[in-house]
């Protein structure tokens, strides 16, 4: 064959692709141009509605929002500050102050960082808190009967008593009603003691913290009959507790009046009889501890005992005086073990003394209470 022949048909060839198919070919190897950027940002939600609201919190909820690609989620603001974020469309919010007021607002989002207008503010405003309820009383003694019928015992020794009177007929103002207790040393040396043992004796068994409370009144201050050191003495509160034995029972703390400032003293073991080691780990004999406080005189004062009935270190004595704290006692004995017919705990207020001027030395006792927390 003709060389000169064969390139011709070759060209020839090559002449009859079509120029079209060429392009064609071009085109396999160009890059597809990306779609254009998402800059459309999300509707805003609609209808935001609070519900199950409490004090301290609030679930918020809202119509979806809608996007040209799609919403990513949700961001919830108070006041224009980010609280929360969720992809639903509802959010509980918690941790809120009761009483207080909010303006929420919600803003949708999508994958491309954009986000709505936020919607329409919503006001929300939480309750106030409810009241703690009341701490329950398990027992008192408002003498309003006319007698003492709503205690226990009245033990009597030497020159003094108890009784109840009209405060109107001692002169003095009356409390929670008509009736007061009124406690009076009569002599040089005397003891009345009033005492209500039920519902110490269960809380004791069973080692739960109660408190006492009690309105006192003081016509006038005491101050020591005689110059001998040590012969002074008025207590007019005492925990006391019973030994190993039927008739061993002893005061373990008592409240005491310094006649040199009519302040109050805390005493431990104040006849020499609490358990040997004590109140605190390490420690032994008679304790004092005082309080810098003046009882006030004419006027009814309050007073709160808090006791953690325990017979290890693990108890405590806590006392006020018109909401004062004068003494606060920790990790302290407040009883005997409980050993045969030991163990055995109450208290009782007291007109407890000798050589008080003036004498007779009365105070008088209203609205008494046990119960198992404080009430004001």
């Amino acid at each position: 064959m003709r060389r000169d022949f064969l390139f011709v048909i070759v060209l020839s060839a090559a002449a009859l692709v079509p120029q079209s198919a060429l392009a064609q070919s071009k085109g396999h190897h160009r890059k597809t141009p990306p779609p254009p950027a998402d800059t459309a940002a999300p509707t805003s939600p609609s209808a935001l509605a609070a519900s199950a609201l409490t004090a301290t919190s609030v679930t918020l909820s809202w119509n979806a929002a809608t996007d040209n690609v799609g919403v990513a989620g949700y961001r919830i603001y108070n006041s224009g500050s980010l609280i929360g974020s969720t992809s639903s469309t509802s959010l509980p919010i918690s941790g809120l102050i009761a009483g207080s007021s909010y303006a929420f607002t919600v803003a949708a989002f999508d994958a491309s960082g954009n986000v709505s207008a936020p919607s329409a503010q919503l006001a929300v405003s939480t309750p106030a808190a409810p009241p703690a309820p009341a701490p329950q009383i398990l027992w008192s003694a408002g003498m309003e009967a006319g007698n003492l019928s709503e205690w226990s015992e009245k033990v009597n020794s030497d020159s003094a008593d108890s009784w109840a009177v009209l405060a109107a007929n001692e002169g003095i103002p009356p409390r929670g009603g008509k009736w007061v207790l009124k406690q009076s040393v009569t002599g040089t040396v005397g003891g009345t003691r009033m005492q209500r043992y039920p519902e110490i004796n269960s809380l004791t068994s069973a080692g739960t913290t109660f408190y006492i409370s009690w309105w006192d009144y003081y016509p006038t201050k005491f101050t020591a009959a005689s110059s001998t050191p040590g012969s002074f003495m008025f207590m007019n509160f005492e925990i006391a507790s019973q030994d190993n034995c039927a008739a061993c029972y002893y005061p373990i703390w008592a409240l005491f009046i310094d006649p040199s400032n009519f302040t109050l003293v805390l005493g431990w073991s104040p006849s020499g009889m609490a358990p040997a080691e004590g109140p605190h780990a390490g420690e032994s004999g008679k304790r004092g501890y005082t309080s810098t406080v003046p009882i006030p005189v004419a006027q009814w004062v309050y007073f709160e005992v808090m006791i953690t009935p325990s017979a290890t270190f693990s108890g405590a004595v806590k006392i006020w005086m018109n909401g004062v704290v004068l003494f606060d006692q920790q990790n302290v004995k407040t009883r005997f073990p409980t050993v045969g017919v030991g163990g055995s705990m109450w208290t009782a207020h007291t007109g407890y003394g000798s050589n008080i001027n003036p004498t007779p030395a009365t105070h008088y006792v209203d609205d008494v209470t046990i119960s198992l927390g404080r009430l004001q």
